[in-house]
């Protein structure tokens, strides 16, 4: 990056230039004592309980991490952000390490110089405050605006999932329900249950890698893949190689979605189902407790392409009972740094009485995970689905 780093839309936008690119002489005596510097990926731009006398940065081209003094990740910084500039006008320490992500340039000037420069003209303290306070404005004025394309996204997401089960009451021994509770505004866990024709049932359970809109997206697509090639009645092998190749190609940014798909023949009792790296579901039988489905699980949709899917069967009998989930539940973890764990799952399946009533079942499950984890806030999305015949 060259001296003309001054010109730069961050530089001038921040110092508040205008159309002819002249700025207030503070602001002008302000950028002229900044000065360039570039860290290399892995290098601490500042770090938590150092002296501020460093100064301020900001940003102009690179992507850094913000950590706490444990080195966990507490936020994420870009283009035209700024760092440390409170160290500029009072004395104190650095509360969080600032780390290169990549090869980061700043535009920088020191504790030192600021006051020198400042003792010249008083003013340049006022520049200062006021364009942070602009900037500072600009970014919760964007996040309030982002929050809000996530609420409509979040309510279009669960507008998605079906709610009311009562259709599939009429269907013989049937009683099912199912729920998502995501850790985020937009979660990337789903779950679906439609008829195939008057005597099967398909049900799915998944989770889509990682959070937030782009998960949201690619569950939507994996969803609609799913139902719609089950839809077609092809063999569950063929209809999962045919999702999963849709979900490879053009997965710029490598998702991937593990799955749990099952029909039910509510005249036999047959169960057939595939894994796609998903967790075994678990099943009760005419009053006895639950045990997981052994059921090895086959590469999760979106890695790779042309993969074979293996076909399990299973049934469920008038009686019988199955609970199908995400990772959410049994990776929540408490105070003590402990997680559920499939072993808690399993006990509180079959601590609960209601296995009746799948509503009041499906909510037990919820609370035994909620006054387990406590005030630790929810990490991932929880989803469960539930049948009793």
């Amino acid at each position: 990056m060259t001296e003309n780093w001054r010109q730069l839309p961050i530089i001038t936008s921040f110092f508040k230039a205008g159309e002819d690119g002249q700025m207030e002489e503070p602001s002008r005596l302000l950028l002229e004592a900044m000065d360039l510097m570039e860290f290399q990926s892995g290098q601490d731009i500042v770090k938590a309980g150092a002296a501020a006398e460093d100064g301020m940065y900001i940003i102009l081209e690179g992507n850094v991490k913000v950590l706490d003094a444990k080195g966990g990740l507490i936020n994420e910084m870009g283009d035209g952000e700024v760092i440390g500039e409170m160290g500029l006008i009072k004395d104190s320490t650095r509360a969080a390490t600032v780390r290169a992500a990549g090869p980061v340039t700043c535009a920088h000037i020191s504790k030192a110089l600021f006051e020198k420069i400042a003792e010249r003209n008083r003013s340049i303290y006022g520049a200062l405050l006021e364009m942070l306070y602009t900037k500072t404005t600009q970014i919760v004025r964007e996040r309030e605006r982002t929050r809000s394309e996530l609420e409509i996204a979040a309510r279009i997401q669960t507008g998605y999932l079906p709610k009311d089960f009562s259709s599939f009451q009429k269907m013989p021994h049937i009683r099912i329900t199912a729920r998502m509770c995501p850790a985020k505004g937009v979660g990337g866990d789903f779950y679906d249950v439609f008829r195939i024709d008057s005597r099967r049932l398909g049900m799915v359970m998944a989770d889509v890698s990682g959070k937030g809109m782009p998960a949201a997206l690619f569950m939507v697509l994996s969803k609609a893949y799913i139902k719609n090639y089950m839809l077609l009645d092809m063999p569950l092998d063929q209809m999962a190689v045919r999702v999963n190749n849709q979900l490879c190609e053009n997965n710029e940014e490598e998702l991937f979605v593990t799955c749990f798909i099952c029909v039910l023949d509510t005249d036999s009792g047959e169960l057939t189902y595939i894994n796609a790296g998903h967790n075994p579901p678990a099943a009760a039988r005419q009053g006895e407790d639950f045990r997981f489905l052994r059921c090895p699980a086959d590469m999760p949709f979106g890695i790779m392409e042309d993969m074979k899917y293996r076909v399990g069967r299973d049934r469920l009998d008038p009686g019988d009972r199955l609970y199908l989930y995400t990772d959410g539940v049994t990776e929540a973890f408490n105070e003590q740094d402990e997680m559920f764990s499939e072993k808690r799952l399993l006990e509180t399946l079959n601590r609960e009485d209601d296995r009746e009533e799948p509503e009041k079942f499906v909510s037990h499950i919820f609370r035994a995970v909620a006054e387990f984890a406590k005030d630790v806030p929810q990490s991932d999305d929880m989803t469960m689905l539930y049948l009793a015949r």
